[in-house]
């Protein structure tokens, strides 16, 4: 009886959904200019983060963009720097939503 209850718990974790700890997702540009930086930090936090570029995203082009949600939840604000020097911020964006799909920057 004592198998049959480890058994039991085994097939009752097995079928507990799994909580991502980090979204990842195709960033494309189609801005018609050069994004040379992008910041994103948790919506619920008064900071940007740290430049997650490593290098710069031409128009036409996409990078994947992974994300730590562990113990900062979907909600993330993303503030994108264009080569001309304009700023596009975006709030509130759903990163678990768009999780393995492409976001598109125009």
């Amino acid at each position: 009886m004592k198998y049959a209850n480890v058994a039991v718990l085994t097939a009752a974790l097995i079928a507990l959904p799994m909580v991502a700890a980090a979204a990842a997702f195709d960033l494309v540009n189609e801005s018609g200019f050069t994004i040379t930086e992008v910041y994103a930090g948790p919506s619920n936090e008064s900071r940007w983060g740290d430049n997650i570029l490593s290098g710069q995203i031409r128009s036409g082009e996409e990078m994947v963009v992974t994300l730590d949600t562990d113990g900062y939840g979907c909600l993330w604000d993303v503030m994108y720097v264009f080569s001309d020097g304009d700023r596009l911020e975006e709030y509130d964006v759903d990163i678990c939503e768009i999780d393995g799909d492409s976001f598109v920057i125009e």
